[in-house]
């Protein structure tokens, strides 16, 4: 969430009322207020915050975003999945009609356009829950025939009495363990990629080098129980990893079969004539490729257009915000930056579109961000977004929805389901 905490800038408890949260407003509107002495830059966070939490649906929609599962007991189980929360959702269509790019003969000598040159194949998610069905099947028989070549050795063997009476418990009270474990996933949420347990697998590692070294390295008895331990160690991480993967594919996946562009609710995707056409051609030539409008920056700018495809995200904006708070050739770098911080694992560049490319273009843009021709723009900014690969990075699409789903609702007299061209 990009907002920042409007409870401790006020200074109330989240479970506060209103007339606490307006008394302890007015508190802080004297203590910040410039006139007296007081920071501007506080001075507007605590507008902004009040302007959140005095009203009723916007303090719910922020509490919601904030503290998920604890504000929704709050609100009710029907308020964690709120459609009015949800971006909306377009279909950007190739362009027809009489502005379509001409259709060339057969015997005609042109230019082989850029997305001849993309490989197209199959668009795969990002991670793949199958992929990590598998890795976690695989180490689940792999930990479980472990134990059973443990328990028969040791029995086959002339182990030590000890040994041999305590090697089936033993394994048995690390299936619970293990499985007590796996069974707690079930309690929570994944929302980020779940780390592997190092410190784990290092106490693993150490375990069964002893259990080799005490059986001998020529026994296989120690090296059954090392492995064992081992993938008993390990074997949490996967069962988190396809708890993530699934409950990525739920929220991201159904969206992306259904719809390439999506934006903050109560809003309609618009550009002018070139940007349109920028759009359509992309979107059209990358399946991957999926558009974001009026995507937030940080709290007061927002990059009218952000296409993704694979990890890489493309940011573009005009030279000039056609409205209040939209990037441009003067802050797009500052938005790449914050945007690429948010999303470390995407390769994040900018593009500031211009009418007719100058020829000495602003100073002030950095390596991040380059000047284009709208005209001329599809083949950079395409062959730069295919080279991300021809897949859906759940992840980073999921962080994208998120930072739109933060937005607060806008009420648009119209809505029209196509970007203008």
């Amino acid at each position: 969430m990009n907002e920042p905490d409007h409870y401790r800038i006020l200074g109330v408890s989240p479970e506060a009322p209103r007339g606490d949260i307006q008394a302890a407003y007015r508190r802080r509107l004297r203590e910040t207020h410039p006139d007296r002495g007081g920071d501007e830059a506080v001075f507007h966070q605590v507008q902004a915050a009040w302007e959140t939490l005095s009203h009723a649906g916007l303090r719910r929609e922020y509490d919601l975003l904030r503290f998920g599962r604890r504000a929704a007991k709050r609100y009710g189980r029907a308020a964690a999945r709120p459609s009015h929360r949800k971006p909306r959702g377009w279909n950007v269509q190739p362009e027809t009609g009489p502005n379509a790019p001409p259709d060339t003969g057969p015997g005609a000598l042109v230019t082989v356009p850029w997305h001849a040159r993309v490989q197209r194949g199959r668009v795969n998610s990002k991670p793949s829950l199958w992929t990590e069905l598998v890795v976690c099947a695989l180490l689940i028989a792999l930990w479980a025939a472990s134990g059973i070549a443990f328990c028969s050795a040791a029995l086959a063997t002339g182990a030590p009495l000890p040994i041999r009476a305590l090697s089936i418990p033993l394994v048995l009270t690390g299936a619970i363990v293990v499985l007590g474990q796996a069974a707690r996933t079930r309690r929570t949420t994944e929302h980020t990629a779940p780390p592997p347990p190092r410190t784990r697998i290092a106490l693993a590692v150490l375990f069964g080098a002893a259990a080799v070294w005490s059986a001998g390295t020529g026994a296989w008895l120690g090296w059954w129980l090392a492995l064992h331990v081992l993938c008993g160690a390990i074997l949490v991480w996967p069962v988190r990893r396809v708890r993530w993967a699934a409950s990525l594919r739920r929220s991201v996946g159904a969206a992306l079969r259904d719809y390439n562009a999506f934006g903050p609710v109560g809003t309609r995707p618009r550009a002018d004539r070139p940007t349109g056409r920028l759009l359509r051609e992309v979107l059209t030539n990358l399946p991957a490729s999926r558009l974001f409008v009026s995507l937030p920056a940080t709290a007061s700018v927002r990059v009218p257009h952000a296409i993704v495809c694979g990890d890489r995200l493309a940011l573009l904006c005009a030279p000039v915000g056609r409205d209040t708070g939209d990037a441009d050739a003067a802050n797009l770098a500052a938005a790449v930056e914050t945007i690429a911080a948010d999303l470390p694992g995407a390769h994040v560049h900018g593009w500031v579109l211009w009418p007719t490319l100058p020829e000495n273009g602003p100073t002030t843009l950095d390596g991040g961000v380059d000047d284009v021709a709208v005209d001329t723009a599809a083949a950079d900014i395409g062959l730069w977004l295919a080279a991300g690969g021809d897949h859906y990075d759940l992840p980073v699409l999921q962080a994208l929805r998120l930072r739109l789903a933060a937005v607060p609702a806008q009420r648009a007299a119209s809505r029209t389901p196509a970007v203008r061209a």
